[in-house]
This record gives C-alpha cells, structure tokens and sequence, in this order.
C-alpha cells in the first residue's frame, strides 16, 4: 500500500524489498519516481507513512505558527522587512518553511500561493488525534492550532500565512515590503 504524503515527497509502506526488486521503477503506466523526488520506506505495516506524516507536520505546524507571531513581534518592534528575513533565511532557524512563509508575509502574497489553510488545520487535526491515541501531549501543535483555527474562520479560502493577518489586526502591525 502506497500513501502519498506532498508534493515532491512519498512516505510508502512496503515490504522491506520493495525497492531492491523495483528499482528503478517501470516507467509505464506508474513510477514512484514520477511523483517524487525523495521516497522513504518508513515500514511495512500499513498505517506507517501516515503516521511519520503526523509527526512530521506537528514539526510544520509549529514552524509556521512561530513564524507567523515572529513576523508581527518584529513588525511591531520596528525591524525592517528585509532585515528580518535575511537574519532569519541565514541563520539555523532558516529552512523552507520558514523562508517562504516570511517572504509570502512580506509580499502580503496570502491567497493562491499553494499552501492552503484548510490542508494545515487537517494536518494537524490528524496529528492531533494521533497524540491523543497515544497519550502525547502536545503543547506547541496545539498552541499553533489556535492559530490556525482563527485563521480559517477569518480567512478560510486563505493560505497557512493568511494567519498572520490574525494576530496583526490584534496589534495593528504588519510586515510589507
């Protein structure tokens, strides 16, 4: 059973040979290589990918949320838009996710960018659930949940950094180039 988890990225159960007897993979009609750049065998009982997939996006929901209430500490403490984001893209806390949440923040780019609030809030629902299954708390997932759950009753056809929108209508200031 193969479990798609995003774009450019494959999370699959399969049984420990899997690769080794299909690779490289038959191009016709269906490669794995086709819809993604990196696969990671994560087991070979059913359920695994989505449950790396859960733990992997309390990491984003997290990442987010943080840089979404980074991006409005700075902007109300006065630091310049091109400041922040260069500190941040260079420093160990730089990384995809952060990168382009605070540029898309800057450019005020909050709709139609491919990130969608809806995807997020059920990423983390799952995530979530799981934590509960499993007796986990979670602190910070569930503190970013806040956030986005004000988000997408603000601004539900808006993407993840739409959020950010939230917490600057609540102190009046907002990053921009």
């Amino acid at each position: 059973m193969l479990r798609i988890s995003e774009p450019a990225k494959l999370n699959c159960e399969c049984p420990l040979n899997f690769f080794s007897v299909n690779r490289p993979l038959p191009r016709r009609p269906f490669s794995l290589w086709t819809v993604s750049t990196a696969i990671h065998r994560v087991g070979d009982a059913p359920g695994k990918g989505q449950t790396v997939k859960a733990c992997l996006q309390t990491l984003f929901g997290s990442i987010f949320s943080a840089t979404l209430e980074e991006s409005v500490l700075a902007a109300k403490a006065g630091v310049k838009d091109e400041n922040l984001l260069e500190v941040c893209s260079t420093s160990g806390a730089g990384c995809g996710c952060t990168n382009t949440s605070l540029e898309n923040i800057i450019d005020r780019k909050f709709e139609n960018t491919g990130s969608g609030i809806g995807i997020m809030h059920k990423d983390l629902t799952i995530s979530l659930d799981l934590a509960e299954e499993q007796g986990v708390p979670m602190h910070t997932a569930s503190s970013a949940m806040q956030i986005f759950h004000a988000g997408k009753a603000k601004l539900p056809g808006g993407d993840n950094w739409a959020c950010t929108r939230v917490i600057e209508d609540t102190v009046g200031a907002e990053l921009h180039r």
